[in-house]
Parts: C-alpha cells; sequence; structure tokens
C-alpha cells in the first residue's frame, strides 16, 4: 500500500484512518501488508525504528539525475496468529517531506507536491522489491497522490512491474491531481499516454484519470459514492472516463477501529459506558463537554459537528440556520478547521451567540472523542460524502446522526421511524442538500429529545449499528478484489 497518510504518523482526514485500519485489518486476516508514506516534519514517530543501512534510489525523471536516494526507516513489524504480518516503512527525504505539513503550510500548498508525491510512488514501488525478492503480488495506492505508483508500474518499470496487478482507491474524487503538460516530461509520465482515455482531460495531465485508466480495479469508499461518480453531480469531470470503466469499479463501504473508538474503555472521555447505562454516563460527558466549551449548563440538546470546514462538508450551509437553532434551546459544538471564511464566521457566531455556540478552530482528535460522546445529536450537512466516518463514531458512541442523504451517509444511516408502535432507524436523514432540509432534521432531532424514551431506545439502536462498522467484512472485500485484479492481470498478459 502506498499512501500520503497513515492515522497514527501523519493524517488530515479519513484518507489516514482508513489506510491504517485496512492495512491492520488485512494482515490480521493473514496477509503479508506493506505501507509506505512518507516521514513528513510532522509526523509522530514511534520510540523504536530500524533505518535501513542502503538509501534506495526513486527515479522521477526522465534525466540520467533525476534519481532521489531515500532514506528508509522501518517501523516494528505487527505479527498476527494468522500468521499476517504489517510492516511500514517511511521514505526519509527531508529536503521533499521534512516540512510542517503534509500537503501544505500556512502559506498555502506546496508547489512542488507533485513531485514529492511522484517521489513517494516509486519509492514505494522500490522499497517493495526489496522487501519481497520478487515484487508484491498486488498494489494498492490510494487517492491521487499515490496514483504515480499504477502509471509507473504499468509504463515505465519495464515488464515484470508492468504484469503486476494493481488496485486505486478513490476517497475523494475531487481532489484529482491536475497538472500542466510540462509536467510529463518533468515526472516520468510518457508522452503515448498523454491523450483522451488515459493521462489527458481538458488539456491538462489528470493523474486521478491515468491511474483509474491504467488499474485492474478501482474501488471507492462506499457503494453509494462508486454510484454516485458515475454521474455529473459527483464525477467532478470524470463520469464520462469511470463509466468507460465502470466493469472494474466496485464501492467497499470504509469501517473504523472498534478498538480505539469503544466508550467502554476510552481513556480520553470523562464516563465510560456501553448501551446498558448509556443514559446515564453519556449525561456526565455531556456536562463535562459543555464546562470544557464554556456552553450553558443548560437541559436542552447538545449537537456535536467534527469536520473539515469547508464547501464539501456543506458548512456554509449550516451557518444560517443556527441562530434560530440556539433560540429554540439548541446548543452546537463545532471542532475542525479549513477554509478561513468558514473558520471567520463560526467565531463570529460563537462570540455572538456566548454560551449557546462553542467553536474550537483545531485539529483535536483527543477532544473530538468527547464530543461524540457528549453531544445528544451530530451533524453531517455534506453536499457529497464518499464514506464518512464521523457518523460512525458517532453512532459508535451514541450521539444520533444528523447527515443528508449522499454518499456513505446513505450507507450507513437508516432513518428513525415508527410505524405503528415499532421503532427502527438510527439516524436523521435530511430530505435533500439544503439549508432547509437541513433546519428540519435539527427540529426532528430537537422534538425527538424532547421524547426522553425515544431518545433512549435511539441511542442503544445508533451505538447497537455503530458496534458493525469494523473492519474485518470490508478487508474480506478488498481481498476478493485483489484476486481479481490478479485475474485481470493475468488476462491481460496472457
Amino acid at each position: 500500500m502506498i499512501s500520503a497518510e497513515v492515522e497514527s504518523l501523519a493524517r488530515t482526514g479519513g484518507l489516514g484512518d482508513v489506510v491504517e485500519a485496512l492495512s491492520l485489518a488485512l494482515a490480521e486476516s493473514g496477509l503479508d501488508v506493506l505501507v509506505v508514506t512518507p516521514r513528513y516534519g510532522i509526523t509522530r514517530m514511534p520510540s523504536t525504528t530500524t533505518r535501513w543501512p542502503q538509501r534506495v534510489p526513486a527515479r522521477w525523471g526522465w534525466g540520467p539525475n533525476d534519481v532521489s536516494l531515500l532514506g528508509v526507516v522501518e517501523l516494528d513489524p505487527i505479527r498476527f496468529p494468522s500468521g499476517g504480518v504489517r510492516r511500514v516503512c517511511l521514505l526519509d527525504e527531508p529536503a521533499l517531506f521534512g516540512r510542517p505539513g503534509i500537503y501544505g503550510d500556512q502559506h498555502g500548498a506546496f508547489d512542488d507536491n507533485a513531485l514529492r508525491f511522484a517521489v513517494m510512488s516509486r519509492g514505494g514501488l522500490e522499497v517493495a522489491a526489496r522487501v519481497w525478492s520478487g515484487g508484491p503480488d498486488v498494489i494498492h495506492a490510494h487517492d491521487w497522490h499515490a496514483a504515480f505508483a499504477v502509471i509507473y508500474a504499468r509504463l515505465v518499470m519495464g515488464e515484470r512491474w508492468a504484469r503486476t496487478p494493481s488496485v486505486f482507491t478513490i476517497h475523494n474524487l475531487q481532489f484529482q491531481g491536475v497538472l500542466d503538460e510540462s509536467w510529463l516530461d518533468r515526472l516520468h509520465l510518457p508522452r503515448e499516454a498523454y491523450r483522451a482515455e488515459a493521462l489527458q482531460h481538458e488539456g491538462r495531465v489528470n493523474l486521478m484519470k491515468g491511474a483509474t485508466a491504467y488499474a485492474d480495479r478501482i474501488t471507492t469508499v462506499s457503494p453509494t459514492y462508486g454510484r454516485e461518480i458515475l454521474g455529473p453531480s459527483a464525477g467532478f469531470g470524470l463520469d464520462l472516463h469511470l463509466r468507460a470503466h465502470a466493469v472494474k469499479l466496485v464501492g467497499i463501504l470504509n469501517g473504523i477501529d472498534l478498538r480505539l473508538w469503544d466508550p467502554r474503555v476510552d481513556p480520553m472521555i470523562p464516563a465510560r459506558y456501553d448501551e446498558h447505562i448509556a443514559r446515564r454516563q453519556r449525561a456526565v460527558d455531556k456536562a463535562a463537554l459543555a464546562k470544557e466549551l464554556g456552553l450553558d449548563a443548560s437541559d436542552g440538546p447538545l449537537f456535536g459537528l467534527v469536520a473539515r470546514l469547508s464547501w464539501q462538508k456543506g458548512i456554509d450551509l449550516l451557518l444560517p440556520i443556527l441562530p434560530e437553532l440556539v433560540n429554540r434551546g439548541a446548543r452546537f459544538a463545532v471542532v475542525g478547521e479549513g477554509e478561513r471564511n468558514l473558520e471567520d464566521e463560526l467565531v463570529y457566531l460563537a462570540r455572538t451567540h456566548s454560551g449557546r455556540i462553542a467553536v474550537r478552530i483545531a485539529f483535536d482528535p483527543p477532544l473530538s472523542h468527547r464530543v461524540y460522546a457528549g453531544a445528544d445529536f451530530f451533524v453531517v450537512p455534506s453536499r457529497f460524502e464518499p464514506c464518512g466516518l464521523t457518523q460512525m463514531y458517532a453512532m459508535r458512541y451514541g450521539a444520533i446522526p444528523v447527515v443528508t442523504d449522499v454518499g456513505g451517509l446513505q450507507d450507513t444511516v437508516e432513518p428513525i421511524r415508527d410505524q405503528g408502535g415499532s421503532e427502527s432507524g438510527n439516524g436523521i436523514v435530511a430530505a435533500e442538500v439544503s439549508s432547509d432540509a437541513i433546519h428540519a432534521a435539527c427540529l426532528a432531532a430537537m422534538r425527538l429529545y424532547a421524547d426522553a424514551p425515544a431518545l433512549t431506545r435511539a441511542v442503544v439502536r445508533a451505538m447497537r449499528r455503530g458496534a458493525t462498522f469494523g473492519w474485518t467484512r470490508s478487508a474480506l472485500e478488498y481481498r476478493r478484489v485483489y484476486e481479481a485484479a490478479a485475474a485481470a492481470a493475468a488476462r491481460a498478459s496472457a
């Protein structure tokens, strides 16, 4: 596996969570898994590692000197009773990766990201060739940053690599790795691949398009998102291309690490609980969260939101309805960082509604745990959501999700219903992606809050559903995808 993020080392969002948990689940199922990622300036390094004695060459251009000699730092392997092993190797090149951010810093995105991730991708393949003398059985590349790995293996690294099966996972199609044509000559990308069926898109190089063209199998992170990206509303210009490759596309729902996200043992929350004592203990966590964030100690519903503050996440759809909701008795706890204008508007609302709206502009994992444990409801107002993990975390902790009906939200949140006294469902789903529909969904949540027995039963259903979101089933589906990719590669080389 090649990825720009791994949760335990360096991450900005769900990509890192998925690579961490999936690699462990696959190893637990009996596979030998190697994860390769850069060593950034912000990487959280374990106390014990091993540095490889020899540097690894990673070619990134056509010229004789267009090669980076990479240090490799390996973490202690994790071995499972099944015989599976998870290894992690970090590419150590301070000039490219030793910076205070993965993709950028306070000044914006790094202008050499294409080069950085080309080196990551080629370096990942070269490391794999040294871990296994015959090379890997399957290459699994994650998002546009690792798209180079699929392209390099298929087109420029020789016959053995061209026959190696590859799987490419789209975590978010909005970010495609779009470059000027001049990068073809700078980054070891063959000009014969610069055509509409492969790397060329609207007069530019599109790495996501190239990887999906050359990969033996394509996956997305939920079944619904896998269908959505085949249409113009979620296809971000690649829907026609992806429809041409739909036969090799499959949506596999992400999971969550049930050991890390467990309210029964979570050291980051004040009061721990299971579904049987959730009502009493969650009240303790709610009071503690309100005190921590400076919210009024009222008995009204507390809505939580932990997200990247962006257009995709629908934060701007939530902003205009917050004043009216807090006037009705709601309180909001918001944790995240992102687009500056959204940060500023949220801070303004918190200042003008002191005690009713609390905002923390930060990436703060421990606080996010306390939001899941202390909020009555958890809002996910996304315009599109490839999978979403936060609604799964929320259900695991008994916070009822209030969501839009898109992507993985549709696959994980069942609308709460009461049909003739028979209750079902684990969340509240907005009728459409709009401020009015999200407002109506929040009002429905407030009505549920007013019915304490019904709320308690809904919390139990949500927690039971949250406990099913482990990685075992998804890891099995990925194993089937690897087998299908290997069969497809064998047919292509026959």
